[in-house]
């Protein structure tokens, strides 16, 4: 692979990064100071920053995947991404077994466990680490037995992968304590800083390898290298910032927290199955070309991710708390995050949709259009209900549902993975088509449980007039988008008026009201 002018121009911006990371880090420890009794301003902080963070890091991860996606090229992209999948989804799934969650909520009321805690969960996730190994061979001689095997390449980039879980088992633990202490920027933060380490690397890397199975083992073991720095980087940020390591094992209470944590991880695990495990089953009935061009639509659907993970970790403090203490402030609290993120789901959705053949074309090259802008174009449809469940999740587990949202998951999860098994079976070629479909429709099956509970606990808010208006808007955008798609390059028209459009819409029907404006004012830090 050849260092294009394109590439070199990247790579030093990504390295300037560093030097502005650096100074942004230390603008930010002299000049902002907590206030502790501005529950607005700290979510705005806890959320806003790491997502601005995550956003940056994403157009870096974009720049790179870019230059994977050409180095790799469609085969050798599915044969690196199926066992990436596996690795850095399903076995990190186990491997967190929801301690990550019931860390937080346990530690953000009551600081004093943090050290014990961490200990406890840092060791156990290791000791899963150690387990998932065997599911590992199991899952490439299920491959061999069924006559479809795995590259070797891939064989050992899984094993790498594996190995790469200890790493990533510090790197994890010390990440719940930050968000227990909502300190959610420093995360951010160190990845940001770790993936730039990878952009670096990586690249030089895939120049220097000649061969697609050669770069495949590469990028695990990249993958490897940077999650060790990433976890160093955390623990000693940790051990100066929060609390001192100190050794401290329980079985009893190692019992308890794996039985407690047990419906969060099942959960996790669930939410992978629908998400993620058609790639797998595509695999079995097809090739690494179908399961590549198939995975270049999720890089753009990755990006849909950024906002709800870290908007909602910055809420979960305070849903705890109101959990326990005033559920009229938690209700209140959900609809709002509901209604924010309706707002921000639909103008995504059609917008992508729109323009799914220009996202592939700019990430993939021409080779991936015809098929992964096709499967963006059905996928992006997943969005509205996925924000809303995804927040309704975790309102679920800091009522402490948990359990009974498992059994939401595990109906969801079997009709993908049976919806999945009788399509993709009844045609491979078009597979990954019917793939894209059963992602969309499992939101809904997942919705429906999820309903009942949320209505007897009585917080559930009223969905469909938190959606009419973003959704409307959005399609008045997309009409508008489509009308001018032909008079302007690749889509740039269409591009440039789709925010006008929706935001004018919006405030015609009058979707900022008084409420809205207040918490606004109220999260700037302004009466």
């Amino acid at each position: 692979m050849q260092l294009t002018t394109k590439t070199i121009v990247f790579l030093a911006a990504a390295a300037a990064l560093l030097p502005l990371l650096g100074l942004a880090a230390w603008l930010w420890q002299r000049f902002y100071r907590e206030d502790e009794s501005n529950n607005a301003r700290r979510v705005l902080k806890n959320s806003a920053l790491p997502i601005a963070a995550t956003l940056l890091n994403k157009l870096i991860d974009f720049g790179f995947a870019a230059v994977t996606l050409r180095a790799l090229g469609q085969a050798g992209n599915g044969a690196y991404s199926i066992v990436a999948t596996i690795a850095s989804l399903y076995f990190v799934t186990i491997t967190n077994w929801g301690l990550n969650d019931l860390t937080v909520r346990e530690v953000a009321a009551d600081h004093s466990r943090a050290t014990r805690l961490f200990s406890t969960t840092l060791l156990l996730r290791w000791l899963l680490t150690l387990l998932v190994a065997p599911i590992a061979a199991a899952i490439v001689a299920t491959y061999q037995l069924i006559g479809n095997p795995l590259s070797d390449p891939s064989v050992v980039a899984l094993a790498i992968l594996v190995l790469h879980l200890l790493p990533a088992a510090l790197a994890a633990a010390c990440s719940a304590s930050f968000q227990a202490f909502q300190r959610m920027e420093i995360p951010a933060s160190i990845a940001l800083a770790s993936n730039v380490l990878k952009v670096l690397i990586g690249t030089f890397m895939l120049a220097a390898i000649p061969d697609v199975g050669g770069r495949v083992i590469g990028l695990a073991a990249l993958a490897l290298l940077v999650t060790t720095f990433n976890a160093a980087l955390f623990f000693a940020l940790q051990q100066r910032m929060l609390f001192r390591f100190r050794l401290a094992w329980d079985w009893a209470e190692a019992r308890a927290l794996l039985r407690e944590a047990f419906p969060l991880m099942l959960n996790s695990l669930l939410l992978g199955v629908f998400f993620k495990f058609d790639s797998l089953i595509l695999r079995g009935y097809s090739n690494d070309t179908v399961v590549g061009a198939y995975d270049a639509a999720y890089k753009w659907i990755g990006m849909t991710q950024i906002v709800p993970p870290y908007f909602v970790a910055a809420l979960f403090p305070l849903l705890a708390r109101h959990a326990v203490h005033d559920r009229a402030a938690l209700q209140r609290l959900y609809r709002q995050a509901a209604a924010l993120l309706q707002l921000l789901a639909w103008p995504l959705t059609v917008g992508m949709m729109v323009l799914a053949p220009q996202l592939i074309l700019l990430l993939s090259g021409p080779s991936f259009v015809p098929a992964a802008s096709t499967a963006l174009a059905i996928l992006i449809w997943y969005l509205p209900l996925s924000y809303f469940n995804g927040v309704s999740q975790y309102v679920l587990i800091a009522l402490g549902r948990q359990r009974s949202i498992s059994i939401a998951f595990g109906i969801a999860a079997a009709a993908n993975v049976v919806l999945n098994f009788v399509l993709i079976a009844r045609d491979p070629i078009n597979g990954y088509l019917y793939a894209a479909a059963v992602t969309v429709a499992t939101e809904v099956v997942l919705l429906l449980p999820f309903l009942p509970i949320l209505r007897r606990e009585g917080v559930l808010p009223p969905l469909l007039a938190l959606a009419w208006r973003p959704a409307l808007a959005a399609l008045l955008m997309g009409a508008a988008m489509l009308g001018v798609y032909n008079l302007g390059p690749a889509g740039l028209l269409a591009a440039i008026v789709a925010a006008p459009v929706y935001l004018g819409v919006l405030a015609g029907l009058g979707a900022f009201g008084a409420e809205e404006r207040a918490l606004l004012r109220r999260a700037l830090g302004r009466a």
